[in-house]
């Protein structure tokens, strides 16, 4: 792992980058690979921008061989609607990418830039954790349903999406781009009960939230203040928070 620092900006660059980049001037593909990497490094700088302006915690932009990673350490602390629009800043940014290539770009390479920032839009797009297409659908999930159950579920559309797409497309050029995949799934099985520990053990610092939500068993929403009717009582969810740290699965 290549570490530097570039404005205060933590850009760790993955080895595996620097190998594929060989690769790919010995094989006199550079140029393509090149124009790639700039197309999701746009995408990414319309996160971290976006990121900025919420005031996010950033902790780091990965450089990985077929994309980058915008790593925040309070993604899912803050109002959903902020944490949509910092997802949903990558992929807009490839409609401004799309009219700038065809209105500067006249070169041999439109076409390959053209059909390069489409590949790259559809393919955030896909319900595989963690493309901006996943992050998207679990926001929405969490915005209408249980905070746990939104992320199992949205676990459970990330490897069936996984599943269909090793089916479809497991070629030699594809194979190291879903075994990555696969691995994060792993990730971010790991990743649900220790946020869930920590988001529930928060709540007494949470600001007060305007829109208020009634359950019969231990479950949270997030953006609500969520009340508990247990056994005819009536209880405030700073009062549970044991109960709900109990609902967590190991």
């Amino acid at each position: 792992m290549i570490r530097l620092k570039i404005f205060h900006l933590n850009v760790h660059i993955h080895i595996l980058t620097v190998i594929y980049f060989i690769l790919c001037w010995i094989t006199q593909n550079i140029i393509w690979y090149l124009s790639a990497l700039l197309i999701v490094c746009i995408h990414e700088l319309c996160h971290l921008l976006m990121a900025y302006y919420f005031h996010f915690d950033i902790e780091k932009v990965e450089i990985l061989p077929f994309g980058a990673y915008l790593s925040l350490r309070d993604f899912y602390f803050h109002p959903i609607s902020h944490e949509i629009c910092v997802v949903l800043s990558g992929p807009c940014s490839h409609l401004g990418m799309y009219y700038f290539i065809n209105l500067f770009i006249k070169s041999p390479y439109h076409e390959l830039l053209l059909m390069l920032n489409t590949f790259v839009f559809f393919f955030n797009l896909l319900p595989i954790y963690p493309m901006d297409g996943h992050r998207f659908i679990c926001l929405c999930l969490q915005s209408v349903m249980d905070l746990q159950k939104s992320f199992y579920l949205s676990l459970k559309m990330s490897v069936l999406s996984l599943v269909i797409l090793g089916v479809c497309y497991c070629q030699i050029n594809t194979i190291v781009i879903i075994v990555y995949l696969l691995c994060q799934q792993f990730s971010y099985f790991n990743f649900i009960p220790s946020y869930l520990r920590i988001y529930f053990s928060q709540i007494p610092f949470m600001e007060e939230k305007k829109k208020m939500i009634i359950h019969h068993h231990y479950y949270y929403h997030r953006g609500c203040h969520n009340y508990y009717l247990i056994q005819s009582q009536l209880y405030d969810e700073k009062s549970v928070i044991n109960e709900l740290l109990k609902t967590v699965k190991k």
